[in-house]
């Protein structure tokens, strides 16, 4: 297995922002320092769920801090950016980082961001789909032209070209059943979260995954080498026992679960558009049911070296292929964030070397 460290760049109240930016920063240093394999970035606007508002730039700063781990986009949401410039951007990342981007992409779904940047949340599905064609070719072409519904470029070339060939690994964001088979069509790996619920809900991911995969002609060892890419990512705590890692965390896990009820769900549902609403309903009845016990029985691996080494056996026991560990979330202090990252890059890693 490999294993990532995740960054949000969280505000809870009483934290400046410019404190939790070089504090995070300080965290992707450490990263490789303890071994880890990558480190992973996301993108989210207009709120405190994260200050993540550009991964290009935080993987170009988190590229010239390190020299050894992979930088991972988890991922940049296409319909907030023009494809050329993201595409220029991308590429610039990879020359800078020596090679060591991967670019995970991903739909979008909170409102509030779609409202702020003028997108149509239903147009979002089409606007990916237009961006990822632009993109691919902007690193692969040396001149081309493009004509879509939303995006018109005029006969251009695009450089620098990227370090990796013929561009950086790409990954999807999967969150619906036709996500998922659309980033199987595309021969990508699939990211996935755990943010509330059993663990054992990767299971119809994986395996709607692997029927598209083989239903588009994969080979077994094809089928297996995007599985071993398959990212999830979890929030981890470690501490000396289970009940120091609950008590520790319970606040900032809290804090967490609010932010997250904000950002997902719109102010008012009835003001969505009509075919987003029955989502947005489920997905209300569906937080309304979390609890502190059963977000611990369930969803957070928090705990003990052993403990915490028992949730990743079991996301390895499913074939997850890659652990992208959540460890700073909810104004945790940074003492308790590198205590925390140091009990499992030396007593939870090794077990699964």
């Amino acid at each position: 297995m490999r294993f990532g460290t995740f960054y949000f760049f969280q505000a809870p109240p009483g934290h400046r922002h410019d404190d939790i930016i070089r504090r995070e920063l300080e965290q992707i240093e450490w990263s490789e320092e303890l071994g880890f394999d990558e480190i992973w970035l996301t993108e989210h606007h207009f709120i405190d769920y994260g200050l993540s508002v550009d991964p290009a730039a935080l993987a170009a700063a988190a590229a010239s801090r390190t020299r050894r781990i992979r930088i991972g986009l988890a991922a940049a949401i296409l319909p907030f950016h023009h494809p050329l410039r993201l595409a220029e951007q991308m590429a610039l990342v990879d020359i800078i980082s020596n090679g060591r981007l991967d670019v995970g992409v991903g739909r979008g779904n909170r409102p509030a961001e779609f409202r702020g940047y003028r997108v149509p949340q239903e147009e979002s599905r089409e606007r990916f789909d237009e961006a990822v064609e632009i993109m691919q070719r902007a690193w692969t072409e040396d001149r081309f032209s493009y004509d879509g519904r939303f995006f018109q470029v005029p006969e251009v070339s695009v450089i620098p070209k990227p370090t990796q060939r013929p561009h950086p690994p790409l990954y999807q964001v999967c969150v619906t059943k036709d996500g998922i088979e659309n980033t199987a069509l595309r021969g990508w790996p699939m990211l996935n979260s755990v943010l509330f619920g059993p663990v054992g809900q990767l299971v119809a991911n994986r395996d709607t995954y692997v029927e598209a995969l083989e239903k588009s002609g994969r080979s077994p060892e094809e089928v297996a080498g995007l599985l071993s890419r398959w990212g999830v990512s979890r929030q981890i705590y470690v501490a000396e026992t289970d009940a120091t890692a609950l008590a520790e965390a319970k606040d900032a896990e809290l804090w967490y679960q609010d932010s997250f009820r904000r950002f997902v769900l719109p102010g008012r549902i009835q003001d969505a558009h009509p075919s987003l609403q029955p989502g947005f309903r489920a997905m209300e009845e569906g937080l309304a049911r979390i609890t502190w016990e059963s977000l611990v029985a369930e969803t957070l691996a928090f705990g003990s070296p052993d403990t915490v080494a028992r949730h990743i056996a079991e996301m390895r026991d499913l074939g997850v292929g890659q652990v992208m560990c959540w460890m700073n979330f909810g104004g945790l202090s940074q003492e308790r964030v590198r205590r925390s990252m140091e009990l499992f890059a030396r007593e939870v890693m090794p077990r699964f070397r």
